[in-house]
């Protein structure tokens, strides 16, 4: 049998002799080939030691390098949002148009999603309806779905009357949305505090009919091209309203993480959660319940702690998708306002000598007659040309509600 030579690793402890531990002989768990039975032994018990010197944890480990390793742990335990969600809170709100086939139309004659809506699109552009393609093609059951993710198509479309009534010699019906959604909303911006809301709210109403929810698209449009609007003796810029991200919660049993097509619960009051019978007539308790975390509020109430998470979830969540380019967040590009100048926002100042050289230690004039009667012109003046100013601004302000008026009719 021969001797195994083997060189030992530098680093290793050394012995008082100031050789290795284990010469060589202990370095691996299990024996090669040409070891005897004695090598083996003698690897075995001295293993033990070398184990434990190796796997003693380190005393020189930082509390920062600890926290990072539990922050790290915590992240990998935590259950990420479906990719599904994060597709649908970066997806466009706006409703959906629907188009009905007559019942006793031949369905192998009916076209297909896609050779449909450019039908359709070419028939719209044919008419004058000038948009852009449908950016959501599909089939809803038997029905056509056709969606835009602009808002001024969508306002387009709604308030058009020019759609086909016929596609391939079948007749259609146009389902428009019911509803108007929140991306048409409009934000009155730097509203003074000391203000009453009841007070704020009457002068909204006294330019804008429909204040409280736009019904009339013209009307939205006409306020947006204004810009601003009159309360009390200020003027406050009107701005669209961006909506958040889009939660994905279920119509049908009220919780979130999934829409009512994937659901498989039976159906609920969405105040107090009671099941509801089609043959029954539910008469709601009018106690709200929650069915995230069976509070007593509504299920959807920013109050709820489950829905904070959620929300703050989902926002990490997104960025970190749209970071990593997984998701692309669609935000209309807005048109610059062209300059418009108005008299009443640029008052005449009054002219000064700029070009006199003023010395150091030059004897001030001395007031006389003259000079105060100088002063007092001027400072009527000043008032005719403030009291000019505030008629204009009045005349300015009856014009713009007409104008409004006008619209609204």
């Amino acid at each position: 049998m021969q001797p195994v030579n083997s060189t030992p690793k530098r680093g290793h402890p050394l012995d008082k002799s100031g050789g290795s531990i284990s010469n060589g002989r202990g370095l691996r768990k299990y024996p090669r080939r040409g070891i005897d039975n004695n090598a083996h032994k003698h690897s075995h018990n001295v293993q033990p030691e070398i184990n434990l010197q190796t796997q003693q944890p380190s005393s020189s480990m930082s509390s920062d390098v600890r926290q990072h390793q539990e922050i790290n742990q915590d992240n990998t335990n935590r259950k990420r949002i479906s990719f599904n969600q994060l597709k649908h809170a970066v997806s466009s709100n706006l409703p959906c148009f629907f188009i009905e086939f007559t019942s006793d139309a031949d369905r192998n004659s009916i076209p297909t999603a896609l050779h449909a809506s450019d039908l359709i699109l070419k028939e719209l552009q044919t008419n004058g309806v000038l948009i852009n393609r449908f950016t959501l093609v599909g089939w809803a059951g038997k029905k056509l779905k056709l969606g835009v993710n602009n808002k001024e198509d969508y306002a387009t479309l709604v308030s058009s009357d020019k759609w086909p009534t016929k596609i391939n010699g079948i007749d259609i019906v146009v389902v428009k949305p019911k509803y108007i959604p929140d991306s048409f909303a409009l934000v009155v911006r730097y509203v003074p505090r000391e203000l009453d809301e009841n007070f704020v709210s009457n002068e909204i109403q006294r330019t804008i009919a429909s204040a409280d929810r736009i019904k009339h698209y013209g009307e939205y449009n006409a306020v947006l091209q204004l810009g601003r609007i009159a309360i009390g003796h200020s003027w406050l810029s009107i701005t669209k309203f961006y909506p958040g991200n889009r939660l994905t919660y279920c119509t049908k049993c009220w919780r979130i993480g999934h829409l009512r097509n994937k659901c498989n619960s039976e159906s609920k009051c969405r105040i107090c959660l009671e099941s509801l019978n089609v043959n029954t007539p539910h008469m709601c308790k009018n106690v709200p319940k929650c069915a995230q975390c069976d509070g007593d509020h509504h299920s959807l109430d920013s109050q709820c702690q489950v829905l904070k998470e959620y929300k703050d979830q989902l926002k990490e969540d997104v960025e970190d998708a749209i970071q990593k380019g997984l998701l692309q967040r669609f935000s209309p590009q807005e048109k610059a306002p062209t300059f418009e100048r108005r008299e009443q926002d640029f008052p005449p100042l009054a002219a000064s000598d700029n070009n006199s050289n003023k010395k150091w230690n030059t004897a001030l004039p001395r007031t006389t007659v003259e000079s105060n009667n100088l002063r007092a012109s001027y400072t009527d003046k000043t008032i005719e040309s403030i009291n000019d100013n505030l008629t204009k601004l009045i005349d300015s302000n009856k014009r713009l509600e007409n104008k409004v008026d006008l619209v609204s009719s």
